[in-house]
């Protein structure tokens, strides 16, 4: 019997040593998470007049900007389509799901295509721009300009007010870069 007890002594040592090692590692582990800043929280939505969904690396998005001091007669303006990502960086939008809990998914660059339109002459500007997206910022970085995401205030990269851009709902983008290109729209849908 001496060698039973000395052997369940030994082996409950061990469960509690092991116990408060795993106790401690967990203790550290919660203390790292909750110590770890989970960076800048985006501005709420229903402040923004211009709404991007950050996590949508499928979705386009497409944003009509106005000069001002422009008769509208003229309907001239610029429509910058912020595309889909690549397929690489919509595999690496899984981890920006995951990495949620720890940190918030505040910025995002997306392809861009600018197109302009001056009266009944529509054409491609560009196609191999870049567009940053700071929802914590409320703004959007293009090429040429930065679009203010809580009042749609369209600027020049000095800051001068240039005009006023909207988002146009995905139906009318996709219509409309259809229409530029000459190609009808699918049998049965109305733009």
């Amino acid at each position: 019997m001496g060698n039973a007890d000395r052997n369940r002594r030994v082996i409950l040592l061990r469960v509690i040593k092991s116990t408060r090692l795993s106790q401690t590692l967990l203790i550290a582990a919660l203390l790292l998470v909750a110590g770890c800043d989970r960076g800048p929280s985006p501005l709420p939505p229903e402040s923004l007049q211009i709404r991007i969904n950050l996590l949508c690396s499928t979705c386009d998005d497409f944003l009509r900007c106005e000069v001002s001091g422009v008769t509208p007669q003229a309907d001239s303006y610029r429509l910058y389509r912020l595309r889909e990502k690549s397929f690489w960086a919509q595999i690496a939008t899984i981890w920006d799901y995951l990495i949620q809990l720890v940190r918030r998914k505040t910025t995002d660059v997306r392809p861009l295509s600018v197109y302009e339109n001056q009266g009944e002459l529509r054409r491609v500007s560009s196609v191999v721009g870049k567009a940053r997206i700071d929802a914590a910022a409320g703004l959007i970085q293009l090429p040429d300009s930065i679009v203010d995401m809580r009042n749609g205030e369209w600027r020049t990269p000095t800051g001068e007010l240039q005009g006023q851009c909207r988002t146009l709902p995905r139906r009318e983008g996709y219509a409309w870069v259809r229409a530029m290109l000459g190609r009808e729209l699918p049998a049965g849908r109305v733009p």
